[in-house]
């Protein structure tokens, strides 16, 4: 009864083992980590363990990923968030949540203010869940890792994410590619890396920002010293665009990753990026694939 921490990640327990671990939870009423992602628990499963971890008040981690809990799991999950107030980490990717189960899941974690940690990620949780998780955001400043990735977000739904990350200051790592936020919504998230320094690892991949967009989102990062990470990969940025992100590379000399391929840079658009990587000395990576550079 004084387990603190179990992880069964990765074993296809499926619903049919979740009466068995439930019972286990009931009983470790000082867990503080849960791992059980990738389970093929579906939401019958998910619903049995949160069951289970009804009266434990002390969990700092959840993990439940991978799992298609979907909407209809999301109020007992929910119910278990909401009795966590010293929650810090949260990873609910690709459980086809949609808007609904992840409004629900917002509501849970309304009054939750510790969390560095959150993974949403591919759950199709588009605009009209944004405010909700906006909302989460606004109040965690001590946020420091956020995936959004595959969401269906669009331009206004980034918007209203980068508004509830109007105040957080110590992000180090963001992700909300694959999410077709196009130029219109580059100026909010440029706004949001401006005022986090401490950024390592930007993703963007397969957002449409065109090189408009990708002008705005390096601006966002002039002040930003410390990337390790950078990708910008299948936004059609092209040569336009090349001069701004080379010299935002010129001042990151920690970079150990590059991603820009399929952005249609061209030779001239190569040359600027190689120029702007000349004093770059850690890259262990560079992927300028599909970019007629010849």
């Amino acid at each position: 009864s004084n387990l603190t921490e179990i992880d069964l990640s990765s074993n296809n327990v499926s619903e049919a083992a979740t009466d068995d671990i439930a019972a286990v939870l009931s009983h470790n009423l000082k867990l503080q980590k849960l791992s059980l992602g990738n389970n093929n628990l579906q939401a019958a499963g998910a619903i049995i363990i949160a069951k289970g971890i009804e009266n434990v008040s002390n969990l700092t981690e959840i993990d439940l990923s991978s799992n298609n809990i979907s909407e209809e799991a999301a109020d007992d999950i929910a119910s278990v968030l909401f009795q966590n107030l010293k929650l810090q980490k949260l990873y609910l990717w690709a459980n086809n949540l949609q808007a609904a189960g992840a409004i629900i899941i917002a509501k849970g974690i309304e009054n939750v203010s510790n969390l560095t940690e959150i993974d949403l990620s591919s759950n199709n949780i588009s605009e009209e869940a944004a405010d909700d998780i906006a909302s989460v955001l606004f109040q965690n400043l001590k946020l420091q890792k956020l995936y959004l990735w595959a969401n269906n977000l669009q331009a206004a739904g980034a918007i209203k994410i980068a508004e509830g990350l109007k105040n957080a200051s110590n992000l180090m790592e963001i992700n909300l590619s694959s999410n077709n936020i196009r130029e219109a919504a580059a100026d909010d998230i440029a706004s949001v890396l401006s005022h986090n320094p401490k950024l390592q690892q930007l993703y963007l991949w397969g957002n449409n920002l065109q090189a408009g967009g990708a002008i705005k989102i390096a601006k966002g990062l002039e002040n930003a010293s410390n990337l390790t990470e950078i990708d910008l990969s299948s936004n059609n940025v092209s040569e336009a665009a090349t001069d701004d992100i080379a010299a935002v590379l010129s001042h990151n000399n920690k970079l150990q990753k590059l991603y820009l391929p399929n952005n249609n840079l061209q030779a001239a658009g190569a040359i600027k990026i190689a120029k702007g990587l000349e004093n770059v000395s850690n890259l262990t990576l560079i992927d300028l694939s599909n970019n007629n550079i010849s």
